[in-house]
């Protein structure tokens, strides 16, 4: 592993990444670079030196297929955050503002702030309504809002695929799993009960209301969607999964969890196994 990250070090090597990523388009139809076009291309005369670091990039991050030469995943996966801003040392800040959602336990506007890779929303009493890790590309020509709207989308996505038993972060195996018995302090949410996200090979490990478990699912997308609402009104705000759900947890029984979702006068009912699969779903 230390081998691998050490390929990164040079300039010349990451110049390489970069120009193979950018002929990612072209390639479909014209084909990848030869050694003699990737080197003018990424602009070194010395084509010993050149050779050398290309040398060094292959075979985890650069391939060679018949004279050509092809990025690997983890190079394309290496571009994206270098564009993402995610290795930039830079404090990309946006100001902290006030939102039109009410914080549930004292009512004053939650504020909201992208700071530190984080697109956060929350109370200053009362703790974090969303946390989200994200890059500075995130906020470049968008505004606030909009960032918001765009991580509760992501975040929904990334609950769907846990729910089917993959990690969004790293494709490893992950799920959902319920009951939690605490969570941090700083949670806005902390009368409600609460399951864990966790993935076997990265990173990913937090904890989210149970009701915020059946994010994505169809039948609660097309509740909402019946009553003029979005995906981001699940997530937040009065229209909240874990504010207008009932969570009734049956140990040792099948099915471990009930949910009830109301909007106005009507209710979607879902049965969640102890992993959060749906295992059944109705309106009432």
């Amino acid at each position: 592993m230390d081998d691998t990250y050490a390929a990164l070090t040079d300039e010349t090597r990451v110049r390489i990444l970069l120009t193979l990523a950018e002929r990612y388009d072209e390639a479909w139809s014209s084909g990848w670079p030869s050694f003699s076009q990737l080197r003018e291309r990424v602009g070194v005369a010395d084509t010993s030196r050149f050779s050398y670091h290309l040398d060094a990039l292959q075979d985890e991050f650069v391939r060679k297929v018949d004279g050509e030469y092809r990025p690997r995943v983890a190079a394309l996966e290496i571009v994206s955050a270098i564009r993402a801003g995610t290795y930039d040392g830079a404090d990309v800040a946006v100001e902290t503002r006030r939102t039109d959602y009410e914080c549930p336990h004292c009512e004053q506007s939650l504020v909201a702030a992208f700071r530190d890779h984080q697109v956060y929303v929350g109370c200053q009493s009362h703790g974090a309504a969303i946390a989200y890790p994200a890059p500075p590309r995130a906020v470049a020509g968008r505004t606030l809002e909009e960032v918001i709207d765009l991580a509760l989308r992501k975040h929904a996505s990334d609950v769907r695929l846990l729910r089917e038993g993959a990690c969004s972060r790293c494709w490893g195996a992950a799920g959902l799993s319920f009951p939690r018995d605490s969570v941090p302090d700083s949670y806005l949410l902390d009368d409600v009960p609460y399951a864990t996200a966790t993935c076997e090979a990265c990173w990913v490990s937090y904890p989210l209301p149970v009701a915020h478990t059946v994010l994505g699912h169809p039948a609660v997308e097309t509740l909402y969607a019946d009553h003029g609402l979005g995906p981001t009104d699940a997530q937040i705000g009065p229209h909240d999964l874990a504010r207008v759900g009932d969570v009734v947890s049956r140990e040792d029984e099948s099915p471990a969890a009930r949910l009830t979702v109301g909007l106005e006068d009507e209710a979607l009912v879902l049965e969640l196994d102890e992993g959060c699969t749906v295992l059944d779903h109705w309106r009432r």
